[in-house]
């Protein structure tokens, strides 16, 4: 390892032991009564009933649900199991997923290690750590933290995978991919797209790549059939692969140029019932039909909506739902759109082939959720993935000043 790489990792070390002892600060500063009173109570009671009746459930706890996936309940589950209480339980997940985080982090470094150059990898680790919004996610019940390091950890064996089209690589692959998707379903397609990506470059032959395309697509399915049969248990004989949750989002979707907040009186009056199962089907249909009606009569308020307005809810909004000490919702604001800012100059800029998987990754989860409900919540896990851009475009207008070009930290840090 060249001496600058070393150095480079040291601070890298220093970031992120720094930032995770502050989180864990923070954690225990805001106590166990920090939470939003929105799902990340749905999940706690969703984690007692799957510990004392063995039963998923979500909203209704009479009913078992697939209106999500078993991995975060299950996760709340052990940890109210070993620390006997559902408050402490919520303060040693939120310290765990401050250290998920924290390896998220570190795995994002290597990623951008691997796709552009140390400097760059280490920049991405700062703006990330001084984003306000992926502090509070760790200090919030939701699934974001344990997504996004399953995410990072997939993208890691997704590289690695095409370096070394292995069988085993293949095995370790559809494993993290099934995880992925226990974690947040919305993952589970674009590990074919990775397969579509990796044949264009033809830098693996075709036959190997079927061979390994099929072997995680076998792990993949081994470890999602329990999921299926319990589904097909529950449902009275419906095969449901993922979740049966997607007409709420839908619905909420079909309201242009505005957010859920501002119609919640109306959502009061959708559902007659309390079963998951039966709104899920109103919801659909009722979304279809505001859908047809809506791109008949309205086209271009529709069109632009799921065009222009989608994208910039999904990503001009910044998820900062409860402030943190001494860090108002205005600097949140800023860092979030100069960032982002930042980071669509260099995606656009970018040319290096390499980084067209995490460019693939920012389409195709930007797509699903312009299909459905758009949400800076969802876009959170995205973001330091951005920052791996935003980080590049900071490289090369720093270049242009001269700045760095003599700092012996990054003297040897080429490429990996």
């Amino acid at each position: 390892m060249p001496a600058a790489n070393a150095a480079s990792k040291r601070m890298l070390s220093l970031v992120l032991a720094v930032t995770l002892i502050l989180k864990i600060v923070l954690v225990l500063y805001s106590g166990p009564s920090f939470d939003y009173q929105s799902d990340d109570r749905e999940y706690l009671r969703s984690a007692q009933i799957l510990l004392e009746q063995g039963t998923l459930t979500y909203n209704d706890p009479t009913r078992p649900t697939a209106f999500i996936t078993p991995a975060y309940p299950g996760f709340l589950a052990m940890l109210i199991k070993l620390t006997g209480s559902i408050p402490t339980a919520a303060q040693a997940a939120r310290i765990l997923q401050a250290v998920m985080i924290t390896a998220a982090l570190w795995l994002l470094y290597g990623i951008g290690v691997r796709l552009f150059d140390g400097r760059t990898a280490l920049f991405a680790v700062v703006l990330c750590s001084l984003y306000p919004p992926l502090w509070l996610i760790s200090n919030f019940i939701f699934t974001e933290s344990l997504f996004i390091l399953v995410l990072f950890v997939l993208i890691t064996v997704a590289l690695r995978a095409e370096e070394h089209p292995t069988l085993l690589m293949a095995v370790l692959f559809g494993l993290v991919w099934a995880a992925a998707v226990y974690v947040r379903p919305t993952i589970a397609l674009w590990p074919g797209i990775v397969l579509l990506m990796l044949a264009a470059r033809k830098r693996v032959s075709l036959a190997r790549l079927a061979r390994c395309g099929l072997t995680a697509a076998l792990v993949f399915v081994l470890c999602l059939a329990p999921w299926w049969a319990r589904n097909y248990q529950v449902s009275g004989g419906d095969f449901i692969p993922l979740t049966r949750s997607s007409g709420n989002p839908l619905l909420l979707g079909t309201y242009p140029w505005t957010v859920p907040a501002l119609f919640l009186d109306e959502q009061r009056t959708w559902h007659k019932t309390d079963n998951l199962w039966i709104n899920d089907k109103e919801d659909t249909e009722r979304a279809v039909e505001r859908l047809k009606t809506g791109f008949h009569h309205s086209f271009w308020t529709y069109i632009s909506w799921y065009t222009i307005g989608k994208f910039l809810l999904f990503w001009g909004d910044v998820f900062y739902w409860l402030p943190l000490p001494g860090i108002p919702l205005s600097v949140a604001i800023v860092l979030h759109e100069l960032f982002l800012i930042l980071g669509f100059s260099g995606i656009v800029r970018c040319r290096d082939h390499k980084a067209g998987l995490l460019i693939s990754l920012l389409i195709y989860m930007t797509v699903l959720h312009m299909i459905y409900l758009s949400h800076s919540r969802y876009s959170l896990p995205l973001m330091p993935i951005v920052f791996l851009f935003t980080a590049s475009e900071i490289q090369r207008l720093f270049h242009r000043t001269g700045i760095f070009t003599r700092k012996k930290v990054f003297k040897n840090d080429n490429k990996h």
